[in-house]
């Protein structure tokens, strides 16, 4: 038996919802317009009491900024989904542990980070000298533009630096998150993540610098 369509249907007289679906309806729309614009503590509340949607509402909220943490810190692409889906199973089962006086995000990240050094360790693979290499498949840079052909060069050159190094990066500059935050996150001192940001962005610079083209001479110019 096929479900129940909860479309709207055009009778040819006026457009309208029946009474129950429409109820359910502007309820269902009620209820996520609230729920999007909780914060998080009160959102974490609420899944503590039961309430699933609650949960759905809070991991959408993040899904994306930890996949694209996780990315960068896992080599494998084919790992790099399990290692997520491990991440928010983990947030469930330890949600009843979460601290309401510090941030969910940070607190997320954590558990983040956490997770891909222990995906990292089972697969062996050194973690001091941990980089990425440029995965095959990519455009020419001479198929992109002068801005996607820059950000393209930064992003392969992120993706070789140490794991440390390109987590701190990332999380300061392309998650924007606090060196106070990343200091709990990383279990670093403050001052080491600010060294740290500082030797990478020189590191990246000298980089950047060395790729830079030539300046094209003019034909006929001696």
């Amino acid at each position: 038996m096929q479900p129940e369509s909860r479309q709207c249907s055009h009778t040819g007289m006026h457009d309208r919802l029946e009474p129950k679906y429409g109820n359910a309806l502007v309820s269902d729309l009620v209820s996520n317009l609230v729920t999007s614009i909780e914060s998080d503590q009160d959102l974490i509340r609420k899944v503590l009491e039961g309430n699933q949607r609650a949960y759905e509402f809070l991991i959408a909220r993040y899904q994306d900024a930890v996949a694209k943490f996780i990315w960068r810190l896992i080599p494998q692409s084919e790992d790099r989904e399990e290692v997520c889906q491990d991440v928010f199973v983990k947030v469930y089962l330890n949600l009843s542990k979460f601290r309401f006086d510090s941030k969910f995000s940070t607190w997320l990240y954590r558990i983040a980070w956490r997770t891909a050094l222990t995906s990292l360790r089972r697969k062996q693979l050194p973690l001091d000298e941990l980089g990425m290499d440029i995965e095959s498949g990519d455009r020419s840079l001479e198929a992109v533009s002068d801005d996607e052909r820059l950000h393209r060069i930064v992003d392969a050159e992120i993706r070789k630096l140490k794991l440390d190094e390109r987590s701190i990066i990332t999380l300061f500059h392309l998650q924007d998150v606090t060196i106070e935050e990343i200091s709990k996150i990383v279990g670093k001192p403050e001052g080491t993540i600010k060294s740290i940001l500082h030797r990478v962005r020189q590191k990246l610079r000298v980089r950047l610098v060395a790729l830079r083209p030539e300046p094209r001479v003019s034909e006929g110019v001696a």
